[in-house]
């Protein structure tokens, strides 16, 4: 998990990071303790959350030359292979959402490796500050 290095950095911007994911319970223990997370784990069987957000699902994709490289990769690393487990088509994201709820990031993943690096990550929660700052400064147009 990549962004487990850069929590203070997260939590220095004022920034929550929780993971979504299909995986049953019992998976998504094995998931937390092996990668050692501390962040919010929520489970989105339904995956309405996926569908929500326009992830979409591609068994190809998920399955190309390229995932399977990067599988052995991690397995020489030292990381468990599990196996398939649920919809092995179901494709991820990463999202920024502010306080305001409003989309400031987001990252469809055209395959499972696919995914924004975390310097571009805190590159958009160091934008979003700016921005929040000087929408405080500047005052709407109109108003008098």
């Amino acid at each position: 998990m990549q962004l487990l290095p850069y929590q203070v950095e997260f939590e220095a911007r004022q920034t929550r990071v929780a993971i979504i994911s299909f995986a049953p319970p019992a998976l998504a223990h094995e998931w937390i303790d092996e990668t050692r997370s501390s962040f919010p784990f929520i489970i989105d069987r339904s995956r309405k959350a996926y569908q929500a957000y326009g992830l979409e699902s591609s068994l190809l994709r998920s399955w190309s030359p390229k995932v399977w490289l990067a599988y052995v990769r991690l397995i020489a690393q030292g990381m468990t292979w599990r196996g398939i487990q649920g919809n092995s088509a179901q494709l991820g994201g990463d999202f920024i959402i502010d306080q305001g709820g409003i989309i400031r990031m987001a990252h469809r993943s055209h395959d499972p490796t696919d995914r924004p690096t975390v310097k571009k990550i805190i590159q958009v929660l160091d934008e979003i500050k700016i921005y929040s700052i000087w929408e405080k400064i500047v005052p709407e147009q109109g108003t008098d």
